[in-house]
């Protein structure tokens, strides 16, 4: 993997020539090629966020000369992907007025089965569900025409396949075999919890994610909500369909976003969901270090999984209880179809006999395939179970209120 990652770093001189992560020159590099824009007002605290990432891996020796390199990739391709879409701002005035009518978004912790209810509900054909091509390529907004034949899926099938040679374990925790799978939407949330998780190891930047105020997250979210009418402007549906742990966090503006938003929250044992996310991490991370600090990574995912948790909780103070489900693992594995339709009855969508049809058929062929068993325990990462229900405890006795299961069992 490293030998890939090494010829990788070379094949654009240009951005190898830059050896420690600065913004500025980054996006110099980056408009001098995709060609100069005029940044809007949102930008300032976009780039305020970006700069506090690069800094603190500039100074963090947990990144060897490699791990700096691939992470100046990233936030380059980062940079260059918000470039794009201020452009297209600018080229396409009607974005920001196309219609966001009640949008189902998935909340969970990583390993809750939000993937697997994501695929679930994205075989009905009036959600919107984006998928990984076009989070990847975003710009410019794909058209209905074009959807099944646009370039960028062959280009990103490419680079998927180049992944699963390179990190197998990735692909069989975290099963991806299409650019045209339905992918979550970290791709589109600029800034969020999971840019501390996926690799990019950074207290600083997470300090100042947690500590932003209400007018800025609102103006961070406000951002996610312009790229969801981004990729609808020629492609719309009855309503969109989006998972990412990040809602979660963006809880307290969530509403005054997205008024009519219906969410799907899910539940699973803490002892479970923590290792088992730091067990996917740490395959991640290896983009960036060889020396992957174990109890480091269990502690950070125990922090974000309470502080998102604590979000959760303190939503349903403000706004009304009919803007949500929830679920528990256990019942979305059980009874998929049964949870489905639930959920629907739940929001008033239209449950037809071709999408359970279509669900059907999924699920007789996704567990005739899958076969990968992914093992880890809370030890591997410095926490233990005691540790875990006890800093968990005001959520668990929440959910039990609310579903009446227990996630834990003492």
């Amino acid at each position: 993997m490293r030998k890939y990652l090494t010829m990788a770093a070379t094949l654009d001189p240009a951005l190898a020539a830059i050896r420690e992560p600065d913004v500025d020159r980054l996006l110099e590099l980056a408009q001098g090629r995709i060609g100069a824009v005029t940044l809007s007002a949102g930008s300032a605290l976009h780039f305020e966020g970006l700069r506090c990432l690069a800094e603190s891996v500039r100074r963090d020796s947990y990144y060897d000369e490699l791990g700096k390199r691939s992470a100046i990739a990233f936030i380059y391709n980062w940079i260059c992907k918000y470039i794009r879409f201020e452009r297209d701002l600018v080229e396409f005035a009607d974005i920001a007025h196309v219609p966001v009518q009640k949008p189902m978004l998935i909340v969970g912790f990583g390993r809750t089965g939000s993937t697997f209810l994501h695929q679930l509900l994205a075989l009905d054909p009036h959600a919107r569900a984006p998928q990984i091509w076009e989070l990847t390529e975003p710009s410019p907004p794909p058209r209905p025409e074009s959807y099944e034949t646009d370039p960028r899926i062959r280009r990103v099938h490419l680079r998927i396949a180049a992944n699963a040679v390179v990190m197998p374990d990735i692909q069989k925790i975290h099963e991806t075999d299409s650019a045209q799978d339905a992918e979550e939407c970290h791709y589109m949330m600029w800034h969020g919890p999971h840019q501390v998780m996926l690799g990019l190891r950074s207290p600083e930047y997470w300090h100042w994610l947690r500590n932003l105020e209400s007018r800025q997250l609102h103006s961070l979210y406000q951002g996610y909500r312009l790229q969801v009418q981004h990729l609808q402007l020629f492609f719309p549906a009855m309503h969109w369909l989006s998972k990412a742990l990040a809602h979660a966090f963006y809880f307290p503006v969530l509403f005054k976003v997205f008024p009519d938003a219906c969410i799907v929250r899910l539940h699973r044992d803490p002892c479970q969901i923590v290792p088992g996310l730091a067990s996917l991490l740490a395959h991640s991370q290896m983009f960036y270090t060889d020396r992957i600090d174990f109890p480091e990574l269990g502690g950070r995912m125990l922090d974000i999984f309470l502080h998102c948790m604590q979000r959760s909780m303190q939503i349903e103070n403000e706004v009304g209880a009919e803007h949500f489900i929830d679920v528990v693992f256990d019942e979305l594995i059980n009874d998929p179809i049964g949870t489905v339709r639930k959920i629907y009855s739940r929001f008033g969508y239209r449950y037809t006999p071709q999408l359970e049809s279509d669900v059907l058929r999924f699920l007789r062929t996704e567990r005739a395939t899958r076969k990968y068993k992914h093992a880890y325990t809370p030890e591997q990462f410095g926490l233990s179970r005691a540790d875990i229900m006890a800093r968990s405890e005001e959520y668990l006795a929440w959910v039990e209120r609310k579903t009446g299961s227990r996630l834990c069992s003492s």
